[in-house]
């Protein structure tokens, strides 16, 4: 608390009375991150004109920073604060689910993802696609970035999920990307 306090330019005393404690700072921090994940992933989605483009950006904007920084972050607050990452973990595992099985909605009324597969199952594989890459025990940094990884997995698992018109722009924008 006395390095956040002298960081933020304020005493521990002030600090103490916006917040009862780490828990209760960490908590309002994640909180915070959460809130700035939704506008973010809402601007995204206002900035895209269907799925598939709304996918590419998600894949343009994959860095092995913020992976390994997010990576890091949630193993010590695991770590240290196994409450909080629990209640963390469970918050974002629904806004996930919840969000990619909104995406896959949207991609069946585009006409660019097909119409019979179990958006629960799909969703589920997805997120565990997800998780997958991101480890680094699974694929370390130093042999793929993330970025390759999602095109690899994620890009190519929706390309077999997709219609002929998502097909056709998958295969668009991995050939422009190369």
């Amino acid at each position: 608390m006395d390095d956040v306090a002298k960081e933020n330019g304020i005493s521990k005393r002030t600090l103490y009375e916006l917040f009862t404690d780490k828990s209760d700072l960490l908590e309002q921090c994640i909180g915070y991150l959460h809130c700035h994940l939704m506008k973010y992933s809402a601007k995204m989605e206002e900035d895209s004109q269907n799925l598939l483009e709304l996918l590419f950006k998600i894949h343009e904007t994959q860095s092995d920073v913020i992976i390994n920084l997010k990576r890091n972050f949630f193993m010590e607050l695991k770590r240290y604060y196994y409450p909080i990452y629990k209640k963390t973990v469970e918050k974002f595992t629904v806004y996930h689910r919840e969000k990619t099985a909104e995406y896959l909605r949207q991609g069946q009324k585009e006409g660019l993802v097909i119409e019979d597969i179990n958006i629960d199952l799909v969703t589920k594989i997805i997120i565990e696609i997800s998780n997958i890459i991101e480890d680094s025990e699974v694929f370390p940094l130093k042999e793929h970035s993330r970025k390759d990884l999602f095109r690899e997995v994620v890009i190519l698992y929706f390309r077999g999920i997709s219609t002929l018109k998502g097909i056709e722009k998958i295969d668009k924008y991995i050939q422009i990307n190369k």
